[in-house]
């Protein structure tokens, strides 16, 4: 046998060595794994996935009619219209998201 065969067959068997010790030590660790759709994992306070009109406490919508949701969205989902208030600021009359193309 030469050097290069010994010195390759060393390196074969200490990676597969090395992969069998980290599948051993996985091996005895708890299970992270869900079964979801029974069981849902924690969502963060920060997720926006999900999509509505927000509101504040009051009840007033949070949406100042910026249309910036509306031109950012790749499905063209959103539609907004919007009419000036009697203070001079603006709030949405339409606010319409189309599922269907999400």
């Amino acid at each position: 046998m030469s050097f290069i065969e010994r010195g390759a067959r060393t390196i074969f068997l200490t990676e597969l060595l090395s992969g069998l010790a980290l599948t051993f030590r996985y091996m005895f660790r708890p299970k992270v794994t869900l079964d979801y759709p029974f069981e849902k994992g924690p969502l963060s306070p920060r997720f926006r996935g999900e999509h509505a009109l927000r509101r504040y406490p009051n009840g007033e919508e949070r949406c100042i009619a910026c249309k910036l949701c509306e031109a950012i969205c790749p499905a063209l989902a959103i539609t907004i219209e919007a009419e000036p208030r009697a203070d001079g600021s603006r709030r949405t009359t339409r606010y319409d998201i189309d599922m269907v193309k999400c």
